[in-house]
């Protein structure tokens, strides 16, 4: 996917959340059930709020029979407020398998240089 797709695909990620339960819940009780949410299932969340991605490796599973290799890819991107960097581990048709080292930041120069200086 293309840098300026993904920076389209993660512009507003929170708020369809939020939009997606306001109508149920109300605005107050819908941010904190996104919150929850992305909590929960935080990797999915944070891979499709992306704005940059890198592969930086192959990700050999030990513990697994077929020894399915995954890739860890490098994100950057905005979620509810704050830059985030993380690593996410993808297997063969880009599904997400875990969330690691996920990093959260204020400013974005700070996750910006987290970022680089993945891989």
């Amino acid at each position: 996917m293309g840098a300026v797709a993904i920076a389209m695909a993660s512009d507003g990620v929170f708020d369809r959340i939020v939009s997606g339960l306001e109508g149920a819940f109300g605005r107050s009780a819908a941010e904190g059930l996104a919150r929850h949410f992305i909590e929960a299932e935080g990797a999915d969340f944070y891979w499709e709020a992306r704005q940059r991605e890198k592969w930086i490796g192959n990700y050999e599973r030990l513990d697994d029979g077929d020894g399915e290799a995954l890739d860890r890819v490098a994100v950057f991107g905005f979620l509810d407020g704050l830059f985030y960097v993380a690593v996410v581990l993808l297997d063969a048709i880009d599904g997400v398998e875990a969330l690691l080292g996920l990093r959260q930041f204020k400013r974005r120069g700070d996750a910006e240089s987290a970022y680089e200086s993945l891989g």
